[in-house]
């Protein structure tokens, strides 16, 4: 057999191990995303789809003018994770990743074995790999100006300081006005955009300047504390002298000085400074914070500064971090009532820095405990890890954060267990329901995962749960049926949309109807007209023509296409209901009624013919 044959064959297997099902996909998307998955999957957009290692990968084809790449991880219990990098952020999968996975799930053979993109750069020389770049760059102006601004940072130095803290580090690798420069170029890139066009793309200025203050990041993981704080510092005066201009509706912009405090706060607990200079930047920050008081926004830079005041100096701190202190909230003082984004800023560095006994202490006896139990996953002590979880984690998402911990380390059993602990505490429970069924199913263990479809559907009733619990209930579908449409139909929701996928999947048209009264979402309002058109259709005249009269009686000429269409429906329904002497009538009583609307009564009189 050929290499390309057994690479294809192991791809098949790989797409049966997986355990995809369309009730599962569905059960991950939202219903719009997975109808227009199915079209993107019939029209042929998946470019082509490949396994890498743990992985699968797949370009899309899209609206925007280069197709989308998508990428599925998974382990021996199934999907582990699904991305893309299309903009869509609504919940769920979007359409690009369903349209992945049903080619997955129906066409198993087009699936090809690549070795992992890391591996097969590895075996490149220098040469290679700036030939690869060069190569990008010539066909992709975004990427090149990524790698351009990366080249910035570096370039030889050129030192510079401030009058109170020096703006490079003790290397003098870190230039200031190279980072100051790559900031500006970001926020003013919007400068010669109209308002209304610019507002859109506020999200991802902000997050091209996270880029940039990733530069610190990357100090902070080499232990740079000093190179971290000249980034942060020309980052900081940067942001702040134009950050102001930019369309802040959203709160994107505001944003990110919560990123930019939690790097101050490590920073400044990384790197080796005097009494004076922790004052220094603590005055710094301070003026900072000034600055941004008119916008409600000085908390966040104010926290950063009490790193610069506290670091780790705190004969309680030291003390627990020595294993020498009880759990005794009154003996901490102080330590206990720290802001949560200082604790977890120290609980970070101790952790880069692979302290990680005096990070548990600290953990413990702050009250972190997801970060406390997270440690102990990461120590391989599971067993602890799962104990400690159940007997002091309070809400269900904090059990499913634990449970997806424990998967990645391969702890499938722990994380199975630590998923149905989960389903027991308060909280929205669906997310987390979900996440077991689909692990339960790939261990193989039906009665778990019928039991989490069922508390994903009742919790949050939508067709992909219903769907997941009748494919897992087997030959006692038919009772477990009636007692989730009998749910479904006591249950009150403002939007019905999961109510009425279900109903009208089960073709139960009067439920759907009830389930519609008085909803405001006129687009599941016509999905039900149109789908009772033949079973109720005088209900249909009623809902359709109230719809059309609302829009005509207000002389929104804008929405008179979506009028005439929803007057469309109603003729239909008129035609089954025999009625056809009553539409006519009923038409011409509109032409009479809205003849000076010069737009809508041409377009009422096609009704007509």
């Amino acid at each position: 057999m050929s290499s390309t044959c057994c690479d294809r064959k192991r791809a098949h297997d790989l797409a049966s191990d997986l355990s995809l099902t369309e009730a599962l996909i569905r059960e991950h998307s939202e219903p719009e995303s997975f109808r227009r998955g199915q079209e993107y999957y019939r029209g042929g957009t998946v470019r082509w789809i490949t396994r890498c290692g743990d992985a699968i990968e797949a370009e899309v084809e899209g609206s925007a003018p280069r197709p989308y790449q998508v990428r599925v991880t998974f382990d021996v219990a199934g999907v582990t994770g699904a991305y893309c990098s299309c903009p869509y952020d609504w919940g769920g999968w979007c359409k690009h990743v369903v349209a992945a996975l049903l080619m997955c799930l129906h066409e198993p053979q087009a699936i090809e074995e690549r070795e992992p993109l890391e591996t097969r750069l590895a075996g490149l020389s220098a040469e290679q790999l700036r030939e690869v770049l060069l190569r990008i760059a010539d066909t992709d102006s975004q990427t090149a100006a990524v790698i351009e601004r990366h080249l910035e940072f570096l370039a030889p130095a050129r030192p510079e300081a401030s009058d109170e803290v020096a703006a490079t580090n003790k290397d003098g690798r870190t230039d200031g006005r190279a980072v100051r420069k790559a900031v500006r170029g970001v926020l003013h890139s919007l400068d010669r955009m109209r308002a209304s066009e610019a507002y859109w793309h506020v999200g991802s200025v902000v997050d091209e300047v996270r880029e940039v203050l990733w530069q610190a990041r990357e100090r902070l993981d080499a232990g740079d504390g000093d190179g971290a704080l000249a980034v942060l510092e020309a980052v900081t005066e940067a942001y702040l002298a134009d950050w102001e201009w930019l369309d802040d509706s959203d709160g994107e912009a505001s944003g990110f000085f919560e990123d930019l405090a939690c790097a101050w706060m490590e920073a400044l607990l990384t790197a080796d400074l005097t009494p004076a200079e922790g004052n220094a930047w603590e005055a710094k920050l301070e003026s900072w914070a000034d600055d941004l008081e008119e916008y409600g926004l000085s908390e966040t830079l104010s926290i950063a500064s009490l790193a610069a005041s506290r670091r780790w100096d705190n004969p309680a701190l030291q003390t627990v971090l020595q294993g020498m202190l009880s759990d005794d909230a009154g003996a901490l003082g102080a330590l206990v009532t720290e802001p949560r984004q200082l604790v977890m800023a120290r609980l970070n560095v101790l952790e880069r820095q692979g302290r990680l006994e005096e990070y548990l202490r600290l953990a413990r006896v702050t009250g972190q405990t997801e970060a406390y139990a997270t440690m102990l996953v990461r120590l391989g002590r599971l067993k602890e890890a799962v104990d400690y979880g159940r007997e002091h984690l309070e809400t269900a998402d904090g059990a499913l954060r634990l449970a997806q911990h424990l998967r990645e380390r391969g702890a499938l059993g722990e994380a199975l267990q630590m998923a149905e602990h989960g389903t027991l505490l308060p909280g929205p429970r669906a997310g987390l329901a979900i996440w077991l069924c689909d692990l339960a199913r790939g261990m193989g263990q039906t009665e778990t995962a019928l039991r989490a479809s069922v508390l994903a559907f009742r919790e949050r009733p939508e067709l992909g749960a219903y769907l997941s619990a009748r494919e897992l209930a087997g030959a006692g579908w038919n009772s477990l049926r009636d007692q989730l449409l009998a749910d479904l139909r006591a249950a009150q929701a403002p939007c019905p949309a999961g109510h009425v996928e279900v109903f009208l999947h089960e073709g139960l048209i009067a439920d759907a109807i009830a389930a519609v009264k008085g909803a405001w979402d006129y687009r599941l309002v016509e999905r039900v007209a149109k789908a009772a058109i033949e079973t109720h259709p005088n209900w249909v005249i009623d809902a359709c023509r109230k719809q059309a009269e609302t829009i005509m009686n207000a002389g929104r000429a804008e929405l008179y296409d979506a009028a005439v269409r929803w007057l469309g429906h109603a003729r239909e329904a008129y035609r089954v209901a025999g009625r056809e002497d009553d539409w006519r009538v009923y038409l011409q009583g509109l032409v009479v009624r809205h003849t000076r609307k010069h737009k809508l009564r041409p377009m009422l009189e096609a009704l007509g013919s």
